[in-house]
């Protein structure tokens, strides 16, 4: 008997633990009588080989060492199943193996496309609903593809959305192993899911149902049609048509595409009142089979409805988890969200900072200025939530290209396809050019330099940094024009101005694009376009968002300067809280309470850490003093060639990077703003440090090794 693979008629009852959930589940729906797809499995047993094949578990738990899952930041995650994922790409199945997988397929199979989805232990359990969390590749054609394919869904066990879930999966080297279903693909007329029982409604059932094929209606890029019926008597409590059934998931040479609907599909229903009772039929029976209420994913071909899985419904709650997973989006998806994003959002968020911009505080009573702080307060935070919903999900495309670039060219490096995405015109890097210019200016005249440090400047300089305020200076970040001043001086007493690191990536691109064939080169020139502008737009947002958050502190710095008079020994930056301004504002008698200063106690004494692990994020080795940023406001203190070290960067915090050697940041990832400025100007960076701005002190000499993601600490002083 084949071990490692299992046909859908030979599965017994011993065979649970090996075939996986998913798989176990559709031969129960086939010993119903219900129409499936042939399939076969290939076991955990083939999984395990596999890895002690290729060194691969040692390699993994290496990975996993890094940090705890736990405290993985959504960046974090990714990087992480990058790197295995990567080593799943370079770690070719063993020839046995292979041969062993070949004779135990159905020869039907290899004939026929097919679908190659994931079957873990556990995937689909009453209390736990894993969807979308390993991967399903569809219309796969022939055996070296379907081989292919096993891998890379054996690779989804280490998932970014698995880390997230791993707790609920148990997910560890020692019991965690990847089953694999080879599943006929039924390119169904119609498609869609039954959940028999309404969530919402128990006395309810829902039927959901698109043209063409399930892949748009799962991936949220084509709306369905929705039919609530009552599960006892099946009659049709209501229809909710879609706003339009203009696209249509359909098959594409190498897998699905969206299109256009033809002809007149996009005004009849998929669905008639006999197929919604034959679905509904079908739901209430494989409910009894598995003794809880289902999610059954179908297809209806030649008007047969084939089940393709059934798995139990179950509630997640966790708003994180699902606000994480809905990062994932797919190309068509990504395109729409670029057009809103450009078209619509980044133009709305210029035009409501300019609009604050344009209102004088100054004259405004006291009342008229509290209105306004609230107003402005609404406004920031309503563009919070927006860039949630939209802005961070559009970085999806530099991870989408990432995937691409690596599923092509299998680099050994798993972040190459970073050096093709630098040097896209940052809205930051702009900034910092403008910054370097400035202190030109002040490096060729040493009379408008010691004017500069003593904050008195003008003529055609003082128009300069004027410009320059008004372009760059609204982000809540710079608090005086001093503190500029202050920055410029820095740099232009530097030994050298350090500018971003200029990439050749014609090469990259040419590398990429030419690695598929003629007709796929359109594909993979959108997904380079979208992976281009996600990256740009992953740090220009950032500071479009800091202007507006600029302005709302611009108005409670003015409320500060206005009651600073009525407390002794006022402190404008930080003594008084919001609601004590506005009490303040409204009552011109008032004195507002101070805000109880919180103290934190020293760290306690500990074993010096010489040496500490993170997550490469920027090539290079470098040995330098460390500056500690734990507020905005030290910024301006650092020096040239200081090591900066920090618990998390934004945007609008790397104006002062052309200043420093190397970036250490407690957040982790390729993703976040610090590895990508780093990336920019070429100097190392090591992310995903714990407690980073603890275990480093000002003034410890520092090696960062971007290489390798390790940060070795040479202690200035005892503590």
């Amino acid at each position: 008997m084949n071990e490692v693979v299992i046909p859908m008629e030979d599965i017994q009852e011993k065979d649970r633990n090996t075939i996986g959930s998913k798989a176990f589940s559709l031969h129960a729906v086939m010993s119903t009588g219900l129409n499936i797809p042939p399939y076969s499995c290939i076991t955990t047993k083939a999984y395990e080989r596999y890895l002690d094949s290729g060194s691969l578990q040692g390699r993994i738990i290496m990975e996993l060492s890094r940090k705890d899952a736990a405290d993985m930041r959504w960046e974090e995650m990714w990087d992480t199943s990058l790197r295995i994922r990567n080593m799943f790409l370079n770690t070719p199945m063993p020839e046995a193996l292979a041969s062993e997988i070949r004779k135990g397929l159905d020869r039907h199979l290899t004939r026929v496309p097919v679908v190659v989805r994931s079957s873990a232990p556990g995937e689909d359990s009453a209390n736990t609903s894993f969807a979308g969390l390993h991967e399903s590749y569809v219309n796969i054609k022939g055996m070296d593809s379907i081989i292919e394919h096993i891998r890379l869904v054996w690779a989804s066990l280490w998932s970014d959305a698995a880390f997230l879930y791993r707790n609920e999966l148990g997910l560890d080297i020692k019991n965690s192993t990847m089953a694999v279903m080879v599943q006929e693909l039924v390119a169904g007329e119609v498609s869609g899911i039954v959940f028999s029982s309404n969530p919402g409604n128990s006395l309810q059932m829902i039927v959901e149902a698109v043209h063409g094929l399930n892949q748009g209606l799962v991936d949220g890029d084509v709306e369905p049609d929705r039919w609530i019926i009552d599960r006892n008597t099946g009659t049709l409590i209501e229809h909710v048509s879609p706003s339009g059934r203009e696209r249509i998931s359909s098959l594409s040479d190498t897998g699905t595409v969206i299109q256009r609907t033809s002809g007149n599909i996009s005004v009849i229903a998929p669905l008639n009142e006999s197929d919604i009772h034959k679905l509904r039929e079908a739901a209430l029976l494989l409910e009894k089979k598995f003794g809880h209420p289902q999610d059954i994913e179908w297809t209806k071909k030649e008007g047969e409805i084939y089940i393709l899985q059934s798995r139990p419904i179950t509630t997640d709650t966790d708003t994180e988890k699902l606000w994480y997973l809905s990062l994932r989006r797919t190309l068509d998806n990504l395109q729409d969200l670029r057009k809103k994003i450009e078209s619509e959002l980044i133009p709305e968020m210029i035009g409501d900072a300019q609009a604050m911009r344009s209102v004088e505080l100054r004259t405004m009573d006291g009342p008229e200025l509290a209105r306004e702080i609230m107003r402005r307060k609404e406004l920031y935070e309503r563009w919070k939530k927006r860039y949630a919903d939209d802005l961070i999900p559009f970085a999806h495309g530099m991870r989408m290209f990432g995937r691409v670039y690596n599923d092509v060219l299998k680099p050994s490096n798993p972040y190459e396809f970073m050096d093709l995405l630098s040097g896209s015109g940052l809205l930051s890097v702009k900034r910092n050019e403008e910054l370097n210019r400035l202190a030109g200016m002040l490096r060729r005249d040493d009379l408008l330099m010691h004017k500069a440090r003593s904050n008195a400047i003008e003529g055609n300089f003082r128009k300069e940094v004027d410009f320059f305020l008004e372009n760059f200076g609204h982000t809540g970040i710079y608090k005086s024009e001093e503190e500029l001043l202050k920055l410029i001086v820095e740099l232009a007493s530097s030994p050298k101005k350090r500018t971003p690191a200029r990439k050749d990536t014609g090469g990259l691109q040419k590398k990429f694009v030419s690695a598929f064939s003629q007709k796929d080169r359109a594909f993979a020139e959108e997904v380079l376009d979208i992976g281009l502008v996600s990256y740009r737009l992953r740090d220009d947002d950032n500071i479009y968002l800091g202007r507006i958050e600029g302005q709302y502190q611009a108005s409670l710095k003015e409320a500060k300067q206005r009651i600073a008079g009525r407390i002794k020994d006022f402190d404008v930056e930080g003594d008084v809280g919001e609601e004590e301004l506005l009490k303040a504002l409204a009552d011109s008698g008032y004195v507002p309470a101070k805000r109880e200063k919180i103290t934190t106690e020293s760290p306690p004494d500990r074993e010096y850490t010489r040496q500490v692990r993170g997550q490469p994020a920027g090539e290079g080795l470098v040995t330098g003093v460390a500056r500690i940023i734990t507020k905005n406001e030290e910024l301006f203190n650092i020096k040239f060639g200081e090591i900066l070290v920090c618990d998390a960067i934004d945007p609008n915090m790397t104006f002062v990077i052309p200043l420093v050697s190397a970036i250490v940041e407690r957040r982790g990832g390729m993703l976040i703003h610090g590895a990508i400025i780093a990336r920019e100007y070429g100097i190392p960076c090591v992310t995903g440090i714990p407690g980073a701005t603890q275990l480093i002190q000002n003034g410890d000499e520092v090696t960062v090794d971007g290489y390798l993601g390790i940060v070795t600490i040479r202690r200035s002083s005892p503590r």
